[in-house]
């Protein structure tokens, strides 16, 4: 042995030498394999599966099984095209009703509250509005719970929602519309196999319009129901234009539809909302 270990420190600088150059040799290997190997090669030959193809060939799945990736059926495919606003046809028989919920603020609670439909087809409180429709909680008839938790337990045939008249004094429409929007897509998620109806915001009176406390702009609740019928359009949800009903000559809402405030219906203008929900649904 040499003095002072120097044979081993060569044997081990040997090895170090070694193990460098296969390391770097295996480098160039593998680099040189990904430089020509695609990661959906990579992942088919580990997986046995054609992992980016959206349309599997039926000889990948078992019979009955729905491929993976392709797009969900149209529920309303056999109907036609949708058409908005929902056009007036022959209208439905009041037993439609039953398999209706109706969503929104204090107007629509008046829905139950009148007995135009059963309470219990009705989720809606008198202070509800867009921006808290997530998180407040409503009576229902299976207790106190959120909107889309009721929704959730009800699966109904048909929804109609209709919002905004709650808030629309000092909120501006892009506010309203951006959590209304959504709103509507969380009620999809939770009920994806109802046919579910948007109603246009109502209009309030001239009186409610120029009034000194708490005005309402008409203009606001026109641009808010452009967003909504826009929404309805790319998002194949019905839109039901009852505010043109509801509007006088002047574009505001008869002093004979409404209630002291301005804004809340009468009973008699119930009988109106619901007669055109019967002649506006989608066939």
């Amino acid at each position: 042995m040499l003095p002072n270990g120097k044979k081993k420190i060569r044997i081990r600088y040997r090895l170090s030498v070694v193990f460098f150059g296969a390391v770097l040799i295996f480098g160039l290997i593998f680099y040189n394999y990904m430089k020509s190997t695609t990661l959906e090669e990579v992942l088919a030959e580990d997986r046995k599966i054609n992992f980016f193809s959206p349309n599997p060939s039926s000889d990948d799945k078992e019979d009955g099984e729905a491929a993976e990736g392709s797009e969900a059926p149209d529920a309303g495919a056999d109907r036609g095209e949708l058409v908005n606003p929902v056009p007036e046809s022959e209208a439905a028989d009041e037993s439609y009703l039953d398999d209706c919920v109706f969503v929104g603020d204090s107007i629509t609670y008046g829905l139950g509250t009148y007995g135009v439909v059963p309470s219990s087809n009705v989720l809606a409180s008198i202070s509800m509005s867009v921006m808290r429709i997530d998180t407040e909680q409503i009576d229902t008839s299976m207790g106190s719970m959120t909107v889309i938790d009721a929704l959730t337990e009800l699966s109904p045939k048909n929804i109609y929602v209709m919002l905004g008249s709650n808030g629309a004094a000092y909120a501006t429409p892009a506010d309203i519309y951006q959590n209304y929007q959504s709103f509507l897509t969380k009620v999809m998620i939770a009920c994806p196999d109802a046919d579910l109806y948007v109603i246009s915001t109502p209009p309030v009176t001239n009186a409610k319009e120029n009034s000194s406390e708490v005005p309402i702009k008409n203009s606001n609740i026109d641009e808010l129901n452009s967003k909504l019928l826009e929404y309805c359009n790319t998002n194949g949800v019905m839109y039901l234009d009852m505010a043109s009903v509801l509007k006088g000559s002047d574009g505001c809402l008869p002093a004979d539809y409404a209630d002291n405030d301005g804004m809340h219906f009468k009973y008699s203008t119930y009988p109106v909302f619901i007669e055109y929900v019967l002649k506006h649904v989608r066939k």
